[in-house]
């Protein structure tokens, strides 16, 4: 007895807390829909004062709720947080052609996240928006003209800088340690060719500072001679610390030429320097690039003949059932996913799934669990080829250090194949992961479609193993 009266009692509750938040939802619902369309449109920003009011009264109806208060009093804080949110929409709209320039400068600055590596130029940048926002709200348009071209200069100042951060970053590391180690007294020719490229590097910048990928390459160099130098640096000093040094240096290189010409079946002299021993290996080198030469056209030839052959071979019954086959898994494939999922195409032998549709947080290689089905219809695509191994690419787009795009897009290839792994049971050796960085596009780097085109995962099956 005393088991179906808590029973029927945890039922009573039960269809108490449904009735209520069904209530809560009648009463609240509207506004909070409308609250979330404000946010939408960005009133946080461009009607700050209204919108906070907005979410300042709703907070206190639903405060009133919690506390059981009268529903006029609810229903007026409501009605007000409605007011608000009203006020707030229509100042959007008048902000949104107001400080157009301002916010397409800001959307711009967080895309290359200003806010984190130029945090001061993007701090005054967001606090002469919103003067400017609220002067809109006062209806004090004039002013708010101004204010908006002030943060639109700062926040184009704060996009100019952090991009500078991000791709001069390691080359101002690099050369302020070689300056504090007096490397340019040691190297001072290298040195001087690793401060030219950081300088170039920012006058790219400073004139157009979308040419991402020049001025990634640039960059990238920038770090390899200043290494270079601290090398030479070390390398000299060592030699001046004792003169014997020199003889040591100049019979390590001897030793490696000797090596290179024994490769040859060639015995080097060095008692007239190593002119000689240069120009033996130059030769047999030449002779070697002449012969490869030759085994290209051969093989070229060949391949003619062979294509030829091949050609006459698919004819035949067995290969006319393979390619119905292939094409059977193809399209099998392809009716896994969504357009905005993956593109699905055939390259050579290679079947290749193009996962536009999986993506990761900035700088990062977490697969986030929203994507998780969309893993799982790769894995049914793998099961339909059970016995072929698998490589993963990673590509980013051409934004940022050119060497840190190459380790990123390896890092999230590899997070790919850890999933698979320990969700399908294969093995490492079916799966390989490789990071290709910005340097196979299949798209424009110059606008923002083909960049999101480039952030990509490749799932590559080579269906002629």
């Amino acid at each position: 007895m005393n088991k179906l009266i808590i029973f029927c009692i945890s039922m009573l509750l039960t269809a108490g807390m449904v009735f209520g938040q069904d209530a809560k939802d009648s009463i609240f619902g509207d506004v909070e829909e409308m609250l979330n369309n404000a946010k939408a449109q960005q009133a946080d920003i461009l009607s700050p004062e209204y919108y906070a009011r907005a979410v300042e009264s709703y907070n206190k109806a639903n405060e009133y709720y919690v506390n059981n208060e009268s529903t006029r009093d609810i229903r007026e804080k409501l009605t007000e947080a409605q007011r608000y949110c009203q006020r707030a929409l229509e100042v959007v709209k008048l902000g949104v052609i107001t400080l157009k320039e301002a916010l397409s400068a800001r959307e711009d600055a967080m895309k290359v996240e200003a806010n984190l590596y130029s945090e001061a130029l993007y701090k005054e940048a967001e606090e002469k928006f919103d003067a400017a926002a609220r002067q809109i709200e006062d209806d004090d348009l004039d002013d708010a003209r101004d204010r908006g071209a002030e943060a639109e200069e700062f926040y184009r100042k704060a996009e100019l800088q952090a991009i500078k951060v991000k791709l001069l970053g390691d080359g101002r590391k690099m050369i302020s340690e070689a300056q504090e180690r007096d490397v340019e007294e040691y190297a001072p020719q290298t040195f001087r060719r690793a401060q030219g490229l950081l300088a170039e590097v920012e006058k790219l910048l400073t004139y157009n500072r979308y040419a991402g990928q020049e001025a990634a390459e640039k960059a990238y160099e920038c770090v390899y001679e200043a290494q270079h130098a601290l090398f030479l640096a070390q390398q000299i000093r060592t030699l001046k610390e004792n003169e014997l040094n020199w003889e040591k240096l100049i019979l390590e290189y001897e030793g490696i030429l000797a090596g290179f010409a024994d490769k040859f079946d060639e015995k080097v002299r060095f008692d007239d320097g190593m002119k000689d021993a240069i120009t033996v290996i130059n030769t047999r080198i030449e002779n070697l690039q002449n012969d490869y030469e030759q085994l290209v056209a051969s093989n070229a030839e060949l391949q003619e003949k062979f294509d030829e052959l091949n050609e006459q071979a698919t004819s035949s019954s067995l290969e006319l059932a393979q390619k119905k086959e292939r094409e059977e898994k193809l399209s099998k494939v392809k009716s896994l996913f969504t357009a905005n999922e993956a593109k699905v195409i055939l390259e050579g032998d290679n079947l290749v799934i193009r996962l536009h549709g999986l993506n990761f947080p900035s700088g990062k290689s977490i697969i986030e669990p929203e994507y998780f089905s969309l893993l799982t219809k790769i894995q049914e695509a793998l099961r339909i080829f059970p016995d072929k191994h698998i490589l993963l690419e990673g590509h980013t787009d051409s934004r940022g250090n050119a060497a840190t795009n190459k380790r990123l897009s390896e890092e999230r290839a590899i997070a790919v194949r850890e999933y698979l792994i320990a969700n399908m049971g294969k093995s490492r050796e079916q799966i390989t992961a490789i990071g290709y960085g910005a340097a196979k596009p299949v798209a424009s780097n110059q606008t923002a479609e083909g960049r999101e085109l480039n952030r990509r995962i490749d799932v590559v099956i080579n269906m002629s193993d």
